[in-house]
């Protein structure tokens, strides 16, 4: 647990038994396998830290299958602004206080070694405060545990005007950077990302997990073309099988995929890829070695509706 105890440093204290299902739940949310607490977390393992962190507003229904577009998407810029049209378009309903966010979503399932099994499903249940300050799933045993989340950026920090894009960019960046820093490697060396991967990362989860405003939702979209490496992938499939639009941004070892429904820009889910060859090193076990093209997250959001209080299903 070392490394999800240098993670958590600044979380509530819990018991040992919570702190053992809050670990699995950090290693379903971040779609990993379940490894042995030595294994390096994934890129995307600061997600908790934002997780919760936003109170605002969502446009709420069940995710409906999509057909392909009249008219395909030609550049990262011009999905970026359909799909900020389309979210203003849209609108939402605004959550009253102590209101939770509900999501079911379906993902690959764990594979026998790095990575996902494409072949295989598991559903996925959380509830995030609207307040941003907790989050909520049932552990196997059908306990629901509720547990507190880093403050990350505040409700006020990410809807005070102005809310454009590059403002947005800023705030996140800061907070991102601030996370990464309080990171480190299996080896105790810092864990290192670059801007633009922590910025595409960021909005990569928000789109997924938090009560976004349409306003908040569209400056996101309008953000991701100032991403420096962001890029248009015209057919991506989520985990239930639905053909959308995705924004992608690939690294050094990895490309990572936010899925749009092609019709009305609404999302679907993540697809995550490495494309280079790599050897993950720990401190006290053998080398893994990761080939290119392995599958490292696939998952479709079914559903997202405020619900009353954590545990509660729509």
């Amino acid at each position: 647990m070392k490394e999800i105890q240098r993670f958590r440093a600044s979380v509530p204290t819990i018991t040992r038994e919570a702190e053992e299902s809050a670990r699995a739940r950090l290693l379903h949310e971040i779609h990993a396998l379940p490894a042995p607490a030595r294994r390096r977390l994934p890129r995307l393992a600061w997600r908790v830290a934002l997780a919760g962190a936003f109170s605002v507003v969502i446009g709420l229904s069940a995710v409906r299958l999509q057909t392909p577009p009249a008219t395909p998407v030609a550049s990262v810029q011009e999905l970026s602004e359909r799909a900020a049209e389309a979210a203003e378009a849209r609108g939402g309903v605004k959550p009253s206080p102590g209101q939770w966010l509900y999501i079911r979503e379906k993902l690959a399932a764990p594979g026998d070694g790095f990575g996902v099994n494409l072949d295989e499903r598991t559903t996925n249940e959380i509830w995030t405060s609207v307040n941003g300050e907790q989050t909520a799933w049932y552990q196997p045993g059908g306990e629901l545990l509720v547990q507190g989340t880093h403050p990350g950026i505040s409700a006020a920090d990410l809807a005070e005007p102005p809310v454009t894009p590059q403002e947005l960019l800023s705030r996140i960046d800061k907070v991102t950077a601030e996370s990464m820093a309080r990171m480190f490697n299996s080896d105790g060396s810092p864990h290192e990302e670059s801007r633009e991967q922590r910025l595409f990362q960021a909005i990569y989860q928000l789109m997924g997990e938090q009560a976004l405003s349409p306003e908040v939702r569209a400056a996101l979209f309008r953000a991701l073309p100032l991403i420096e490496g962001v890029a248009v992938r015209p057919d991506a499939v989520d985990a239930e099988g639905r053909h959308g639009v995705a924004f992608s941004y690939t690294d050094d070892w990895a490309r990572y995929e936010l899925i749009l429904s092609p019709d009305d820009f609404r999302y679907l889910g993540t697809y995550g890829v490495t494309v280079a060859d790599r050897t993950i090193r720990y401190t006290d076990s053998d080398p893994v070695f990761v080939a290119a093209g392995t599958s490292l997250v696939l998952s479709a959001q079914l559903e997202a509706h405020l619900v009353d209080k954590a545990g509660q299903r729509p």
